[in-house]
């Protein structure tokens, strides 16, 4: 969703659909699963791990899930979607609701497997989200997003100085294009997984970046204005946009 409010999204077990919970403030939580569309494509699967992630950066937030039955004889029913099972994408269409481009995103996402943790993250450093899948009876699997042309994007690296080195907590937002986006260091991500701890966003056709504000846990607040989009940004507490070798790992003490 694009309300600026971290929304929720539950995957289920087959026969009961993913639900969406819109969040509409004041700890006020919506069920707009079927109002979204991502209800029905979802009913047939066990689904185990998930994402919230732009994957077409587009400034919009797209959702990405994993599937795969609990019980090899599943394949022996009728009516059941089979033991391994396909993954489901959901592209955001900026109005409240997705899109099921589960069967238009690249065969990948059809091979059916026994998947359960997915994580995100830039893993190439070219500016596209990827996906990686782990699997019960299988090798892990990496989905490469080869992204679309003219869309631009900006991704941030934390460390905090008073605050944890991580910057676990730490919340973003930018302004770009006419859009705001805000998004949060998270620790973990979905069923036994890690998303990349850098913060992404995607830009649209946008190609400069108004305003940056990043709130500390520390309570400390910062804020940048008119950064170039396309590049990784490293920020130290207290120190601003600085050299990435400066917020690698600290040595271990002696």
């Amino acid at each position: 969703m694009h309300t600026g409010r971290p929304s929720l999204y539950l995957t289920t077990f087959s026969g009961e659909y993913d639900t969406l919970y819109r969040n509409d403030g004041d700890w006020n939580f919506q069920d707009v699963s079927y109002k979204s569309g991502i209800a029905l494509p979802s009913l047939p699967f066990v689904k185990w791990g998930d994402a919230f992630v732009d994957l077409d950066n587009d400034g919009w937030l797209d959702l990405i899930a994993v599937s795969g039955h609990v019980y090899p004889q599943a394949d022996a029913l009728p009516k059941s979607a089979g033991y391994r099972e396909p993954k489901l994408l959901h592209f955001n269409q900026r109005n409240g609701t997705f899109c099921d481009a589960s069967t238009q995103a690249g065969p990948a996402l059809q091979v059916k497997r026994v998947a359960r943790g997915l994580a995100v993250g830039d893993l190439f450093n070219d500016g596209n989200m990827d996906v990686v899948v782990e699997d019960l009876i299988g090798p892990p699997l990496l989905l490469k997003n080869d992204g679309i042309p003219g869309r631009h994007w900006v991704s941030f690296e934390l460390a905090g100085t008073k605050s944890n080195r991580l910057a676990i907590g730490a919340r973003l937002k930018i302004v770009a294009g006419g859009m705001t986006q805000t998004a949060q260091v998270h620790s973990g991500g979905s069923y036994l997984s890690q998303n990349d701890l850098r913060v992404h966003f995607g830009l649209g056709s946008a190609t400069e970046i108004d305003s940056l504000e990043v709130r500390w846990p520390s309570g400390a607040v910062e804020a940048v204005k008119n950064l170039p989009g396309d590049k990784f940004y490293a920020i130290l507490e207290g120190r601003g946009i600085v050299p990435p070798e400066q917020i690698k790992p600290l040595p271990p003490k002696p």
